[in-house]
């Protein structure tokens, strides 16, 4: 099926491990999971609930997130692809730009679902008279979603920070150094 995104989840899901072991970390679904879900379900049972105003928000900055993680996506396919000599940091810089592209890709998922859910939220209190809020459901949904999503941005963050401080720290090489310099 054209559009089955269930092995950008799957892909996502396998990035949740500990380096150097082979499961995934169960503090990790915790956090990525558990506690997002912890507090969508806190939200629903304190009543809360989002207006136009709050939903409109989420709506821009969500379709502005998606299209900014689109041209990082781009950016870590342009990284992956330059040649690399083979060795065990060239395996492990391989190995970090897959799991980076798997995170991107899960976040842009995660962000089209927010801005689905938001816009027909949006069109749903919009449309009613007198002017509602979301159901709580929904807000803890959203909840649950944006935590996720920051979250998985946090993890983005150190990945790249991580993958072009491993590249800033290689040596140039002597020659390129030496004609560079004779100018």
């Amino acid at each position: 099926m054209k559009i089955d995104v269930g092995r950008i989840v799957i892909a996502h899901l396998r990035t949740l491990r500990d380096a150097g072991r082979s499961r995934v970390s169960r503090f990790d679904i915790v956090m990525f999971y558990g506690f997002p879900f912890a507090a969508g379900v806190a939200a629903a049972w304190l009543r809360w609930k989002f207006g136009a105003d709050v939903l409109n928000a989420l709506l821009t900055a969500y379709s502005i997130f998606a299209g900014l993680l689109l041209n990082l996506l781009l950016l870590v396919y342009t990284f992956s692809t330059q040649t690399v000599h083979p060795s065990a940091l060239a395996k492990a810089r391989t190995m970090l730009v897959r799991e980076l592209h798997d995170n991107i890709a899960y976040s842009i998922l995660v962000s089209i679902v927010l801005v689905v859910i938001c816009m027909a939220s949006t069109a749903y209190v919009k449309m009613s008279d007198p002017p509602a809020s979301t159901n709580r459901w929904v807000t803890a949904t959203i909840i649950f979603l944006t935590l996720n999503f920051v979250l998985t941005l946090l993890m983005i963050l150190k990945r790249i920070y991580e993958l072009l401080n491993a590249e800033l720290a290689k040596p140039e090489p002597v020659a390129d150094y030496r004609r560079t310099n004779a100018r």
